[in-house]
């Protein structure tokens, strides 16, 4: 995109810093339950996901407080948005390298100019499923009802659509944009108001998606094509012990409705690290306890971050590095199974 336009205007475009957003709300201290992993098993961790520092995370996992990153937004005032890239008067601001008008979407006759809007997609949802899932989604829901509400083209995401349709939410993407007040939204932290945006659409998915086909049950989300590989060298192996102990074993992506129904309502959802992860924010019982399978070169702890916002449970498994990816011990994921369990069926209030 940024090469189309630089031989539209006949020179190398520049791009003004990103600006600053301003919170919605005076960020609290909120009480959280600490995550369950094995201090032992951080030796395994070769790299840790961002190129965050281990420490930081391990901080994360146990602590039993957090500051919240409460929604924020920035406004632009006249703009006309252009794919990825962001015109105002004074400057460009490149919101995402990832989307690709073509030159008829550039060269089309623009669209009315709209008297204020609110353009909901986060530079990082327009990137990963995850980000949106659980970010971008929960953005919408903030401004449920306003009709000025703007959105730019998703990727391809197979759930995207019936996501969309759960929740009620218009993502009908717009490649131009123009107006006399823009405003971006930004919500990838934490906080009490986030929580309780995402109970509202995790209600709004059961009232739209029906009877789950069975309650309290555990399950292994396996990671679907369209994911990044996280190879587990001995998936079979893991597979084979985790159905024999009971454990439902479901493919995220497919038949997307089949798909949430046969895992909603969960005691234990176990996946790998990741951005299909997410959709235990909404499978999950009320209270449920969240399984990360956490590859050694790519440790990361987001999970756990939005576990512990919705007062859910959750704990970390660490693989350990093999041949061609990393092997998973069977044994270490049924004990945590256990450990969730225990907690899931008898809360201690926080």
């Amino acid at each position: 995109m940024k090469q189309t336009l630089a031989k539209l205007s006949g020179k190398p475009l520049a791009f003004a810093p990103y600006p600053e957003f301003t919170a919605a709300d005076v960020p609290q201290t909120v009480p959280c339950q600490p995550a369950i992993f094995n201090r032992d098993h951080l030796s395994r961790v070769t790299q840790c996901g961002f190129s965050k520092p281990l420490q930081e995370l391990i901080e994360v996992l146990e602590a039993r407080e957090y500051v919240e990153r409460p929604l924020s937004t920035c406004d632009l005032g006249p703009a006309t948005v252009v794919g990825g890239i962001i015109f105002t008067p004074d400057n460009r601001i490149l919101h995402s390298s990832f989307l690709h008008p073509g030159l008829r979407d550039i060269t089309a006759t623009p669209p009315e100019v709209s008297e204020r809007t609110v353009l909901i997609n986060s530079m990082q949802g327009i990137r990963y499923f995850g980000h949106w899932l659980s970010d971008d989604v929960a953005a919408h829901e903030a401004f449920r009802g306003d009709s000025d509400l703007r959105a730019l083209p998703l990727p391809g995401w197979s759930d995207a659509r019936i996501y969309s349709r759960l929740f009620e939410q218009d993502w009908q993407g717009h490649m131009v944009i123009r107006s006399k007040a823009l405003t971006l939204v930004r919500d990838l932290g934490f906080s009490l108001d986030k929580a309780r945006r995402y109970r509202a659409l995790r209600q709004r998915m059961r009232d739209n998606l029906g009877q789950p086909d069975e309650r309290g049950k555990v399950v292994f989300l396996k990671r679907g094509p369209s994911g990044d590989p996280r190879e587990i060298v001995n998936a079979a192996e893991l597979e084979t012990q985790l159905s024999a102990a009971g454990v439902m074993i479901v493919t995220a992506e497919g038949e997307s409705e089949h798909f949430l129904r046969s895992m909603l309502d969960a005691s234990v959802i176990i996946t790998i690290e990741g951005s299909q992860d997410r959709h235990a924010i909404y499978a999950l019982q009320d209270g449920g306890g969240m399984l990360t399978i956490a590859p050694p070169d790519r440790f990361y702890i987001a999970s756990h971050e939005w576990a512990r916002n919705l007062d859910m449970h959750s704990g970390i498994v660490i693989g350990t590095v093999a041949e061609g990816g990393f092997t998973v011990d069977p044994n270490e994921i049924l004990s945590m199974v256990d450990q969730l369990l225990a907690r899931v069926e008898n809360p201690v209030q926080h």
